[in-house]
């Protein structure tokens, strides 16, 4: 078996599961579901991965990626400090409606599965802060903003980022059908984000 039939394999397997877990919760969700789904016996699926958690592990690794990569590029349309981190957190808010949306995730199983992959949100909390810090570090070394501390910066952008989306986590999970709208919370951080760099402004 080629690498790239592999590749393709192991792909289509982590959109299914995504989907699978999406309507079912990681919980209830079994092998079993994610084979019969493919139409693939269970032992087969043994071959790329041995139980549910390392499958899982996959998945989010999988996210992870087109979050870093979304990201990335939304950094690279602007110049200033400001309109990078504005760019930046639009796009992280973005991404995480459009994942919600395209595999109709509950705020019950984001929940369920983000507290099952603690290291791994922690990874990305580290990796954010240190992709803030480095930006704020440029910008003060270009005049462009004054002296800071730079990682409480970085890690207060983050805060009230995270913030503003687990509020509205939380009060879509009391309506029905669960409806998360980011336009309120996105027009928030912006707001905040321009607050706080009026502050550091060198002019």
């Amino acid at each position: 078996m080629t690498k790239q039939i592999i590749d393709e394999k192991r792909d289509l397997i982590l959109k299914t599961a995504c989907g699978i877990i999406a309507r079912q919760g990681f919980a209830k969700t079994t092998l079993d579901d994610i084979a019969n789904a493919i139409g693939m016996k269970k032992s087969s699926l043994y071959y790329y991965y041995p139980n549910k958690d390392a499958l899982l592990d996959d998945v989010i690794k999988r996210e992870e990626n087109q979050f870093c990569l979304r990201v990335e590029e939304a950094l690279s349309k602007s110049e200033s400090i400001i309109n990078k981190i504005i760019n930046y957190e639009k796009a992280k808010f973005e991404y995480v409606y459009e994942t919600i949306k395209l595999h109709d995730i509950s705020t019950t199983v984001f929940h369920e599965v983000k507290n099952k992959l603690f290291d791994h949100i922690k990874r990305i909390h580290t990796n954010e802060i240190e992709r803030i810090k480095k930006l704020l570090d440029e910008s003060v070394k270009n005049k462009e903003i004054k002296k800071c501390d730079t990682k409480k910066v970085a890690d207060l952008i983050l805060t009230l980022s995270e913030a503003l989306r687990h509020r509205e986590f939380y009060f879509a999970s009391f309506t029905v059908p669960t409806k998360i709208d980011f336009t309120k919370a996105i027009e928030e951080m912006i707001f905040a984000i321009k607050l706080i760099f009026s502050g550091l402004s060198i002019y």
